[in-house]
């Protein structure tokens, strides 16, 4: 039910901030807005039980067992690069020299991604409604892995989230040194730099429309291509499990939600371009996500590597729909509500799969564990 509650306060505190009783410039209101939902988001992640999400307690584990290694045996698997990410070991060392406290560490990594999102969606929305919008789209599609499950990946997204802005101010250097760092946490955020040369293409609209043409193809030969990109990577032992076929992969919801989008995309892009100036930025970024969509039909751990780009929709949709509703503010309005009445029911169906509880609160270990 928390998660529900969250929601709730989203849609409250929007209602709150756009009302004319808050005597603030509307550009801060929305600024306290989004900043208030980011306090609220790191409190729910950083306090939840360590039975909550898959792998929580995994990385308990990970933690515990980074606190029993020597300082000789960390740095030596870090220059030799043994075993897996051996920096997240470094990481955590590090951060044990402070607190040896797995929820205090949990908030730590809430403190370091949530505060990334609210700047990207800050940066990429102009009014209090697009932020609306894109906190219950993180609800419903993103909150299961960022706000209760990774951690590694999460720290990798943090920074990715912050890479994207750099490339839209066209700073190559400050955007490779973040993507590169969230490699060492996550090396399939690398895949990100993929973003950096499809920007340069000159032909959005093209490349799009290939895109979204190109998805069936794509869907079918997902097998392949996960293999592929194994190969083509040489990370056979660490990403192998990526390209081995997983009997419930994929989501029917979520692919009908994404190739609705595109679709929906290739018909407003000239309208986009009107709205925002980064609209070419947020079309490259959706086109990569349609490529590497289908891989989550092969293996749901696979379909994380499409997380780079599929978060964009949390601010692209809102664009969307602007473009829809041009010079006709109560259609807008519909759009809205309707908008965030389908998605908030998607959150509702995730949250009879999911339980959340406190840290003292108490609640079983998942399974395996």
């Amino acid at each position: 039910m928390i998660r529900l509650l969250v929601i709730i306060i989203i849609i409250i505190l929007a209602i709150l901030f756009s009302s004319n009783s808050v005597k603030l410039p509307y550009d801060t209101k929305r600024k306290r807005y989004i900043q208030t939902i980011i306090f609220l988001l790191i409190l729910q992640s950083g306090l939840r039980n360590w039975a909550v999400g898959p792998d929580t307690y995994q990385y308990f584990r990970i933690f515990e067992n980074a606190r029993e290694k020597s300082w000789d045996d960390v740095f030596y698997n870090f220059f030799n690069f043994i075993g897996k990410d051996p920096f997240y070991d470094l990481f955590l060392k590090t951060f044990q020299v402070f607190s040896n406290s797995y929820q205090v560490y949990l908030i730590f990594v809430a403190c370091i991604f949530m505060p990334a999102l609210g700047y990207f969606i800050y940066k990429n929305t102009t009014r209090i409604n697009h932020a609306l919008l894109a906190f219950i789209i993180y609800m419903g599609n993103f909150y299961g892995f960022f706000s209760i499950t990774g951690i590694r990946q999460t720290i990798a997204t943090a920074l990715v989230l912050w890479s994207y802005q750099c490339l839209k101010e066209r700073n190559l250097w400050k955007f490779s040194v973040l993507v590169i760092v969230a490699s060492l946490f996550h090396i399939s955020a690398l895949v990100f730099f993929l973003l950096y040369f499809v920007v340069k293409i000159k032909k959005t609209k093209l490349l799009f429309k290939l895109s979204v043409l190109g998805f069936p193809l794509i869907l079918f030969f997902k097998n392949q291509l996960a293999v592929f990109f194994v190969n083509f990577a040489d990370m056979e032992d660490r990403f192998g499990l990526y390209a081995q076929q997983y009997e419930k992969g994929g989501s029917f919801v979520l692919t009908a939600l994404h190739v609705i989008l595109a679709i929906w995309g290739v018909g407003l892009y000239n309208k986009m371009n009107k709205v925002t100036i980064f609209a070419r930025t947020m079309y490259c970024t959706f086109a990569l996500a349609i490529f590497f969509f289908p891989l989550q039909w092969v293996n749901p751990s696979a379909g994380r590597v499409a997380q780079y780009f599929t978060i964009i929709i949390m601010v692209w949709i809102p664009y969307l729909i602007d473009s829809s509703s041009v010079n006709k503010p109560k259609f807008r309005e519909l759009m809205y509500f309707l908008s965030i009445l389908i998605l908030v029911s998607i959150s509702l169906f995730a949250i009879s799969l999911d339980e959340y509880k406190f840290f003292w609160q108490y609640m079983e270990l998942p399974k395996g564990h």
